[in-house]
């Protein structure tokens, strides 16, 4: 299929993302290697994990997976990063069980990939979560699977990692602004 770059929209450590539209003015995102890059097996391991974390509802759909030219093809979500989110004037008008329900949401999500063994390893900053609405509701949506890794340890857990980040870290700016809407206290 024939796609048209519409806009850079990241530069990675080892990889260009950008907004593409098909034939039809479908947007989708495109994750290519960078040239420069030693790490040159970006579809494969993107590809692989993405595609398992599809299996259980999780993450951008795949629309493709070029292991020749090295880039992978994925549905567009537009959002914003959680951390960024989070720190906006906008957080401040939600509401405390519309919070709850997005924590939920995405506490739900991470106990979907522990359930499969796909570790993120990333999900701790908010950086790798994007805050979309889905049918009038803030829902979040886990992308950036390519440090992803499969994993049968049980101590290692996106659902910890998550909850740690969201509400426990003591002195993290995030987790405080979570509890305050969610009037919980340490």
């Amino acid at each position: 299929m024939k796609y048209a770059k519409i806009e850079k929209i990241a530069k990675g450590w080892s990889s260009y993302i950008w907004t593409i539209k098909d034939s039809n003015g479908t947007v989708f995102v495109k994750k290519e290697v960078r040239e420069k890059s030693n790490r040159k097996n970006l579809a494969e391991r993107e590809g692989k994990m993405l595609t398992l974390a599809n299996t259980v509802s999780v993450g951008p759909r795949i629309k493709e997976i070029n292991y020749k030219k090295n880039f992978v093809i994925m549905e567009f979500i537009k959002g914003k990063k959680l951390f960024d989110w989070i720190l906006c004037e906008e957080f401040e008008r939600v509401s405390k069980k519309e919070i709850y329900d997005f924590v939920k949401e995405l506490i739900r999500q991470c106990l979907l990939l522990d359930g499969i063994g796909l570790r993120h390893t990333q999900l701790q900053v908010g950086k790798n979560i994007l805050v979309t609405k889905k049918q009038g509701k803030y829902f979040p949506v886990i992308i950036d699977f390519e440090k992803a890794s499969i994993s049968t340890e049980k101590r290692e857990k996106n659902s910890g990692q998550i909850a740690s980040f969201l509400l426990y870290n003591p002195n993290g700016k995030i987790a405080k602004k979570i509890r305050e809407k969610l009037e919980v206290k340490l």
